[in-house]
């Protein structure tokens, strides 16, 4: 594949890098002299040392013949031009950052096949790292809007002793969210069918929305509820349309049970 990369910063070398490893056809371009010449002899790369928002520059990194063209500049506006000059030559896909969302709607009018919000993609894995530590993200996708992340089920989580079919067909369940796999420590990785039973010390592969993903955690660490004090004794059935309670009703029931504590009637 024909790449035209635009950009030879930090983060264009080591897409450069990146594609030529895989032995993809990649042309850079940059102002910076220097930095050419440094990617044309450390990666092997074609580098041309000139402005990626003017047509003889994109003519001589034959941008017509291109089949993904990637803005990787700093600026976002530099990063429009080249856009819009790529998709006039003929450019078969185009590719960019968004360091300003202010951008996205302009980059959509440009014709840009894809829109990398890298700010926004930031921002979200650091929110998710502060705020659910629990929750390892294994990878991103669609431009950081999905993810999909590895949670290990603890003892008191209210799915434990259920199979992936009853966990999905819970109503708190996220819509958005797909159980892809379960891991079980010294068995291998399974691809649930849905009557896989879900243990404690279990790993759930979870596909869902990143800005979900801390819902999703949440839902998967519910403790039990109150119905589950019942379940496994004879003649005691849990009516199938009750919902289990929630941790604040289970802390309750603890603090009732306290020594020299009254027991409401």
């Amino acid at each position: 594949m024909r790449v035209v990369i635009a950009g030879a910063g930090m983060a264009g070398r080591r897409l450069i890098t990146r594609l030529a490893a895989d032995r993809h056809d990649v042309v850079a371009i940059d102002l910076n002299r220097d930095v050419c010449e440094m990617v044309s002899a450390k990666l092997g790369v074609p580098a041309i040392s000139g402005n990626a928002t003017d047509v003889a520059t994109l003519e001589e990194a034959e941008i017509g013949r291109t089949d993904v063209a990637v803005g990787m500049m700093r600026q976002s506006a530099d990063n429009l031009a080249f856009c819009l000059l790529a998709k006039s030559a003929g450019a078969k896909r185009i590719i960019t950052r968004m360091a300003n969302p202010k951008y996205v709607h302009a980059y959509k009018q440009a014709g840009v096949t894809t829109v990398i919000d890298v700010v926004g993609l930031f921002l979200d894995q650091l929110v998710l790292e502060i705020e659910r530590p629990e929750i390892y993200e294994v990878a991103s996708f669609g431009a950081g809007a999905g993810t999909i992340i590895r949670i290990t089920i603890q003892e008191n989580s209210h799915v434990v002793g259920k199979t992936i079919q009853q966990i999905s067909a819970d109503r708190r369940y996220p819509r958005n969210c797909l159980i892809v796999g379960l891991f079980r420590s010294g068995e291998r990785l399974i691809i649930p069918a849905g009557g896989e039973l879900v243990r404690a010390g279990d790993q759930l592969v979870l596909s869902t929305l990143t800005e979900t993903a801390k819902d999703v955690a949440q839902f998967f660490e519910t403790r039990r509820g109150i119905s589950s004090l019942f379940a496994g004794k004879k003649g005691t059935t849990t009516p199938p349309d009750v919902t289990q309670t929630q941790v604040e009703l289970d802390t309750a029931l603890e603090e009732s049970e306290k020594p020299g504590q009254d027991t409401v009637e």
